[in-house]
């Protein structure tokens, strides 16, 4: 039987837009009938605006047990770009422009599940604004986990990267960004964000299955790169990495003097941190991150990098209706 996705089942999911902040605001949304409610938030990507497209697999069926809103950051998908185009990708611009969208649309208090940069999103809302969130997943979030970030005073530092010990220099670099992009940066090598080839290559190097880079989801990406990769390369491209290098842009993960991992003690919420085997963001961050977190669970899915959700998408769907639909 055919996994049901956004793609097949255009029936079971709607496209909407609402104003946050200002901002013509994009989302999917999906089981509309029930009473439980979360909001997706992702992750980055943003040289290609990659959005809500990237829940495919996973909104239509857990629209069936779960009010899914599947949100469109700012500087991505359909929703505008942020009026101060220096802030294109910036964490906490986008997570206060949720905030927005929350209020907007009335769904406080509401469930979120924020993958990555979507994980940091939520994890600042769920501190600054309790009174919005009611139960929290974060999803492979390196960058609440602060992976392949030092901490003050830390010395050499050793993580486990898909089965492999690994040493890290403390500025964010991992592994895999050698393969992806221009050294002492997180920005794509060329032909990365504007070809079909490129875009599968940068893609896949975020999970297990390759396969789940599909032809449909190709298109979709092109679309994206067609209207976002320009401007992200006019105003985070080769001049904003040589002024700032990867500790000027790993600052934009820090609030109130600290980095936000050193913040999630004060989570008051049920909160689950989902994370993949071989995540290419390092399984020992997770793991710390989750025994930071007061009240939370921790499941590890095998067979599993950074995209979980495209990786194991029906163990995904399972656990999160399973944790946010539970007393």
């Amino acid at each position: 039987m055919e996994r049901p996705t956004i793609f097949n089942s255009p029936d079971k999911w709607n496209s909407r837009f609402v104003t946050a902040d200002g901002y013509k605001t994009h989302y999917i949304e999906a089981g509309e009938d029930n009473p439980e409610r979360v909001v997706m938030c992702h992750g980055g990507a943003n040289e290609i605006g990659m959005g809500n497209y990237r829940w495919y697999p996973n909104i239509v069926p857990l629209g069936e047990h779960l009010h899914v809103y599947a949100v469109d950051e700012l500087g991505h998908g359909q929703t505008d770009p942020p009026r101060n185009l220096d802030d294109l990708g910036h964490v906490r611009v986008r997570a206060d422009h949720v905030i927005s969208f929350i209020e907007a649309l009335d769904l406080a208090p509401v469930n979120l599940i924020g993958q990555s940069q979507g994980g940091w999103i939520v994890t600042y809302i769920t501190i600054k604004r309790p009174d919005l969130v009611k139960k929290l997943i974060l999803v492979d979030s390196g960058s609440t986990a602060g992976s392949g970030i030092r901490k003050p005073g830390e010395g050499r530092q050793v993580i486990e990267v898909d089965g492999q010990q690994v040493e890290v220099d403390g500025s964010g670099d991992l592994p895999y960004f050698k393969d992806v992009f221009e050294p002492g940066t997180m920005m794509p090598k060329e032909g990365l964000t504007n070809t079909r080839e490129g875009l599968r290559k940068y893609v896949g190097a975020f999970v297990y299955n390759k396969d789940m880079v599909t032809e449909e989801y190709l298109d979709h990406l092109m679309e994206l790169s067609a209207r976002w990769n320009d401007l992200y390369m006019r105003h985070k491209g080769k001049e904003y990495w040589a002024k700032n290098g990867m500790q000027g842009a790993s600052e934009m993960y820090y609030f109130d003097g600290a980095h936000i991992r050193d913040h999630v003690h004060k989570i008051s919420v049920p909160t689950l941190v989902m994370w993949g085997r071989n995540s290419n963001k390092g399984i020992d961050p997770g793991y710390d991150l989750y025994k930071s977190i007061p009240n939370a669970q921790m499941h590890i899915f095998d067979k599993a990098s950074h995209f979980i959700w495209l990786d194991q998408p029906e163990d995904f769907n399972n656990l999160a209706t399973w944790f946010l639909g539970k007393e």
